[in-house]
């Protein structure tokens, strides 16, 4: 059973932008790279197979934060003829190589422009696009688990609970320490020690949503922020990490290892006005509550 841990904030939800979504091998346009204003944490968005929404409100598939941008500015839907663009009839408009435009197919090259942002579209097999991607991940990604940096997480959740108090809508986190990891290096070494971060990270990247940010915080310790979730949705997702980790041994180099996690979770709700770092610290309370109950639990 969770320990119970008294946090400042009430049950929450997250929304976080979707930026990455399937690959195509389509010769048709199949990403944009954002060109201005500079922001790392958009980056390279690739287009999926369906309907892909732009604009203000925090549903969007890709969200800009600019008053000069509708709540529903414009889509990208992949048709017979290629790309296409559709403005959803927006205050200010959409606009192909500096020409506002009702619709129209874009091709690799073309400049698009919603408000102030401003965004280069690339093809498929575009050798820049395959460039920046690689830079992207570089730049975003920890090199040796595969899960956000902490650079990415400071400035993704700075940027939720901003979207939080605009909209008025909740926000939940999660920070995830593997247990008795020091233990596991000093006795197996530190190459067994990367092999177990490798594997803790995999799966639960792959028990992830889309919209929700996983990012390595440091050493053994993660973060997770959840989209559109309560505080029970998100202990409920926290149980299921746990158990993910917990319920099937490591296979390592040395062997077989059981591993546990210990998990913190603390929402907001956005009228509350807390800033990211009140999160995490209320979330690192409640995480320490799990482990001083014993670990292998969820405290919240």
């Amino acid at each position: 059973m969770s320990p119970a841990c008294t946090a400042p904030f009430e049950p929450t939800i997250n929304t976080a932008m979707a930026n990455v979504v399937a690959q195509t091998r389509s010769t048709m346009a199949a990403s944009l790279v954002n060109i201005y204003p500079p922001n790392t944490n958009v980056g390279l968005i690739q287009l999926p197979a369906k309907r892909f929404i732009i604009g203000r409100d925090s549903h969007s598939d890709l969200w800009l934060d600019d008053p000069s941008i509708s709540r529903q500015q414009a889509s990208l839907e992949r048709t017979e003829k290629g790309v296409q663009l559709t403005d959803h009839v927006s205050t200010n408009g959409s606009y192909v190589n500096d020409h506002r435009v009702t619709t129209a197919i874009i091709s690799a090259g073309d400049q698009l422009r919603f408000g102030n942002h401003i965004f280069k579209v690339l093809g498929a097999n575009d050798i820049e696009a395959q460039f920046l991607e690689t830079v992207y991940t570089r730049m975003v990604r920890d090199g040796l688990t595969g899960a956000y940096n902490k650079r990415y997480l400071v400035d993704a959740l700075e940027r939720e609970v901003n979207r939080a108090r605009r909209h008025n809508r909740p926000l939940s986190i999660a920070i995830l320490d593997i247990d008795h990891f020091k233990a596991v290096n000093d006795t197996f070494g530190h190459l067994i020690g990367d092999e177990v971060l490798k594997e803790f990270s995999r799966r639960l990247l792959a028990h992830s949503r889309q919209d929700d940010i996983f990012a390595r915080y440091g050493g053994e310790e993660f973060i997770a922020v959840f989209a559109e979730t309560t505080l029970d949705q998100a202990r409920t997702a926290a149980e299921s990490f746990r158990q993910i980790i917990a319920n099937t041994p490591f296979a390592t180099a040395a062997g077989s290892l059981p591993i546990t996690v210990s998990i913190g979770v603390a929402s907001m709700q956005g009228n509350e006005l807390p800033s990211s770092h009140d999160l995490i610290a209320a979330a690192d309370k409640c995480l320490y509550a799990a482990k001083r109950a014993g670990r292998n639990r969820v405290g919240f």
